[in-house]
């Protein structure tokens, strides 16, 4: 147990109980108002810090270990369960305590937190060796015909068909298959929508499930297994993984698609068992041409045993158990969260939200969009023409904060036609997943309207280049992890300071300046300034190269988005801090210590900083992840950020040798 959860424990479990006892009847109460409250709070914030650092280690040689070096002894990343754990991932599990605590409770106050509640319920009652959950499995199936692997030399091939099957169990389902349909914005003119087709390969195949819920002999599920893995890493093997998103997008007229892979299938009708005949679009985007035109190929050469045995296997992973029976609760929240995420938000956060706390979040994003407006309008990036500058500003001006709390959402609409059964978890899904499809389909004679959430984008703000805004998720907002009324306001900056900051470069990272104001895609930069920019970039691409993880270099990356972000967000969230410092009293300043730490408060922002990027990696896994995760490392993160930025180096006194002080410094903004 962490020192975090231990000392909100003994909190949770004692506050409440000596200020105000009459809200022992109200699961939701927590009184903080008490002198004795607010001191455990902040004893338990000075516990946490001192917890994860290692003060042996000068700040001066790796700022990362000073702040974070004991991380991994109190949240060890493990190979069986979370390979890599790290501060968000403790907010979540936060934010999943809340909502476990409301799905157990009788506070439930409308029909689709009602239904919520039975889903959640009847994830409980699933059984692996249930027979009606095994029979409920084989009607999945049974819909789009059989799986092989079971039926054995009984399966027929003859009406069999991968693209015609993906695209009826997409339009019903909204399951993405080896081929994908999604309908967004347009790229180019953000006021329409348009049809997006990528190809989509996943599924996840053990021969141990296929023996436990169908019966396979051990010797078919092993073979089949084998076969599904080998399709898999073949379909994925055509990943370009090089460049942005717009890059790999290709204009098609319907008439020319067809003409190009009418060896493979029928678009024409493959759109319009999705869509409908009176929806199918004239034109639409391909998304990665080299990766559709693999998984095209792959699939014209693979027996359809196999595609079909991978297709179906797929579908099913949607109703699979993937947790141990002790391990059923945490797995069903999951669960919930997953598929009501929307009102999952909504309902948790309506029990802790705080109109002070929101006004706090728009106040320090002002005060971050204002330095930077200020700095854009000023002589700091001289090497931006003035015409890039007025657009940038423009841009900067349009760019919109949002907190998820789906406030104006309709759940009586999403959900007021779904059925929801305490004891059919399987057929909740499917109505869930049917439901779902329905309103993704119907946007295609809409308006464009911001994406929908999905439990993938729940614990870390975004930012969203094809609407310009900036989305804070309710999770974020959970009073006292990152910063309180308890804490110094250093703690603030240096955490939603900085998220905010960081979110916002995007917009004018190496991807975002392709964007304008209004989020299509428009050149926003001139090529003088586009050169200026690129000459900059490369120091980042030169330096974060040379870091060595796990005994490789990191890789040699052009795109530069995240890491331009990280050392931008930390200099404007600690501008944004020193403003607010100079301006107060001699008293408030003395706040800005933590009895326990012998910190200032600006040594404090570092550290604030720092221990929001503490993680821990299982070893087996960390080269996979420098590789595939576009953010560096969260030690380099950390390293790389810090030892670009000068004030730094002041603040901890660094000698001019020093590893975090560098002779040259990278930076943009």
């Amino acid at each position: 147990m962490t020192s975090r959860v231990l000392w909100l424990c003994l909190f949770v479990a004692i506050v409440p109980s000596m200020a105000k006892p009459s809200d022992m009847d109200d699961p939701f109460a927590d009184d903080l108002t008490s002198e004795y409250a607010k001191r455990i709070i902040h004893q338990a914030k000075v516990a946490d810090i001192k917890t994860m650092m290692r003060p042996e280690i000068s700040p001066c040689d790796d700022f990362y270990t000073h702040a974070c070096g004991n991380w991994h002894r109190h949240n060890p990343a493990l190979l069986f369960g979370d390979v890599n754990t790290n501060t968000f991932k403790l907010i979540s599990k936060g934010f999943d305590r809340r909502l476990l605590r409301l799905l157990r409770s009788n506070e439930l106050r409308s029909e689709p937190e009602k239904k919520m509640q039975r889903f959640y319920q009847s994830c409980n009652l699933v059984h692996r060796d249930d027979v009606h959950y095994k029979l409920a499995l084989e009607n999945v199936i049974q819909e789009y015909g059989e799986l092989p692997a079971l039926v054995g030399a009984q399966w027929n091939s003859s009406n069999f068909s991968w693209w015609r099957t993906v695209a009826q169990i997409q339009q019903k389902y909204g399951k993405q298959i080896i081929l994908a349909l999604d309908i967004l914005g347009d790229i180019r003119n953000s006021s329409i929508n348009r049809i997006y087709l990528s190809a989509s390969a996943h599924q996840s195949s053990t021969a141990s499930d296929m023996q436990q819920y169908f019966g396979v002999s051990a010797s078919v599920a092993r073979q089949t297994a084998q076969q599904l893995d080998d399709l898999e890493k073949s379909l994925a093997s055509g990943v370009h993984g090089t460049g942005s998103f717009d890059e790999n997008l290709s204009l098609y007229s319907l008439a020319d698609l067809q003409e190009k892979y009418s060896d493979h299938l029928n678009f024409t009708e493959f759109l319009s068992l999705i869509l409908g005949e009176e929806n199918i679009p004239e034109t639409l985007y391909i998304s990665d041409e080299k990766f559709l035109d693999n998984v095209l190929l792959t699939m014209r050469s693979t027996p359809l045993a196999t595609q079909a045995n991978f297709i179906m296997w797929t579908l099913l992973q949607e109703y699979l158990i993937d947790a141990k029976p002790g391990e059923m609760t945490t797995w069903c929240t999951e669960s919930t969260r997953k598929y009501f995420v929307q009102l999952a938000e909504h309902a948790v956060y309506e029990r802790y939200r705080s109109v002070a706390a929101e006004s706090e979040v728009f106040n320090i994003w002002e005060q971050i969009r204002g330095l930077f407006r200020q700095q854009l309008m000023g002589d700091k990036f001289d090497w931006i023409s003035n015409a890039t500058r007025t657009l940038a500003i423009e841009k900067l001006n349009r760019m919109q904060l949002h907190i998820s709390s789906y406030d104006s959402e309709n759940f009586e609409e999403l959900f007021g036609a779904v059925t929801i059964d305490r004891t059919n978890y399987v057929t909740n899904v499917q109505n869930l997943l049917i439901a779902k499809s329905r309103r993704l389909a119907s946007r295609i004679n809409e308006p464009p309207r911001s994406l929908e959430a999905t439990e993938d984008l729940g614990f870390t703000p975004t930012y969203t280049i094809l609407e310009n805004n900036i989305t804070i998720p309710v999770a974020l907002l959970q009073p006292r992890y990152f910063w309180g009324d308890q804490y110094p306001e250093a703690l603030k900056y240096a955490t939603l300071g900085q998220l905010l900051a960081h979110e916002m470069l995007h917009g004018f990272d190496d991807d975002g300046l392709k964007y304008d104001a209004a989020g299509n895609l428009a050149p926003l930069w001139d090529t003088k300034s586009h050169y200026e920019f690129d000459e900059r970039r490369k120091c980042f691409q030169a330096q974060y190269h040379k870091y060595i993880y796990d005994g490789l270099p990191l890789p040699n990356r052009e795109m530069q988005s995240e890491n331009i972000a990280d050392n931008g967000g930390v200099k404007l969230a600690y501008a944004a801090y020193q403003l607010w410092l100079g301006k107060q009293t001699e008293e408030v300043r003395q706040r800005e210590t933590m009895e326990g730490l012998s910190l200032n408060g600006r040594q404090l922002f570092f550290v604030g900083y720092a221990q929001l990027w503490c993680d821990d990696v299982q070893s087996l896994v960390k080269t996979l992840m420098a590789q595939k995760d576009e953010h560096v490392p969260n030690k380099y993160r950390v390293i790389g950020s810090l030892s670009n930025f000068q004030e730094f180096s002041w603040v901890f006194n660094c000698s001019q040798s020093a590893p975090m002080d560098p002779d040259y410094k990278c930076a943009i903004y």
